[in-house]
């Protein structure tokens, strides 16, 4: 089941904000609390928040405690919990610190659903148990870098008016089932489906072969859908796109606007065959090599550079 926000869950576990606050206390100063709330809310001023002269010494706890409020009201903790372990394992400005309690706060936010990811140096969904648009860590408004998939049925107007509607409409489910298999088995989510296509964003790992691969793979398993399970006479058939590059992060995912998901669905709807994949050059430049040499050059009769991946027998 998706859960519209990451931090819905974390913000009523007063356990792990206890945790959080007893790991600053501690640990460390004032300074260092504040500029690791720095990393997180920009222009932070703990004095400001609360209230407290400046040419005065705060206490350790007054302090750990507004930070721990402001972060988790602005659902920060998962984010600032990840600047603990990363300053616990791989050090901060320079300096390793122990955090107490860390064993106990990446236990509360295992058990809430979310894993340590050590190249991202962030808190992700385990996949395993939920599955969200943001992969539990993305924020609101901020802007990141995906690659994104685009799928649309070919000939969907002529399939509505020659098949019973609850036959199409099975069909289609058929099909984002296909997909969504496909996809999420490499960490993909489905950001939009509008029964006869689609919209799929990659965040983590090499988030440019996981679509492409990901492509390749919903047309390996629609061709043997076709011929073993298709509730319609003629084979469903179609287009597939790969691209990325910075978007901005909105949680209500069908309301983003997007240069790069633009670019996405027009390279699916111009450029692309029925049954095939089409890779733009910024996606095909970041490939391995062995994926690569699946793919061969799709003339545009522009300026833009494109490869693309098709079913074929061979010879």
């Amino acid at each position: 089941m998706e859960i519209p926000c990451e931090q819905d869950h974390m913000r009523i576990n007063v356990r792990l904000r206890d945790l959080l606050l007893q790991a600053l206390v501690e640990s460390m100063s004032v300074e260092m609390m504040v500029m690791l709330a720095q990393r997180l809310i920009l222009d932070y001023d703990l004095y400001e928040r609360t209230g407290f002269p400046g040419n005065m010494s705060m206490p350790n706890r007054d302090a750990a405690r507004q930070i721990i409020q402001d972060i988790h009201d602005n659902r920060l903790l998962l984010q600032f919990a990840g600047l603990l372990v990363v300053m616990h394992t791989e050090g901060f400005m320079g300096r390793k610190y122990v955090i107490p309690h860390l064993r106990e706060i990446v236990a509360e936010i295992h058990g809430a659903g979310f894993v340590f990811d050590r190249e991202y140096h962030a808190f992700v969904e385990d996949s395993r148990i939920r599955r969200t648009r943001n992969w539990g860590t993305l924020l609101e408004g901020q802007e990141y870098v995906f690659s994104f998939l685009s799928l649309d049925v070919v000939g969907n107007t002529a399939l509505v008016r020659e098949y019973p509607e609850l036959m199409v409409k099975a069909t289609y489910g058929d099909l984002r089932g296909i997909v969504q298999r496909a996809v999420e088995r490499r960490e993909g989510r489905l950001w939009n489906w509008q029964g006869d296509g689609g919209l799929v964003a990659f965040y983590f790992a090499n988030k440019y072969n996981a679509a492409t691969l990901s492509a390749i793979d919903i047309l390996h398993e629609l061709f043997l859908y076709n011929r073993l399970e298709c509730r319609i006479k003629s084979p469903l058939s179609v287009r597939l796109a790969v691209h990325g590059g910075p978007c901005e992060f909105r949680h209500s995912t069908g309301e983003i606007a997007s240069d790069t998901i633009k670019r996405t669905l027009e390279i699916e709807a111009e450029h692309t065959g029925p049954n095939t994949v089409t890779v733009s050059n910024v996606v095909y430049l970041a490939l391995d090599p062995l994926l690569q040499g699946m793919l061969r050059p799709v003339p545009t009769g522009g300026g833009s550079t494109l490869h693309g991946y098709e079913l074929r027998w061979e010879e």
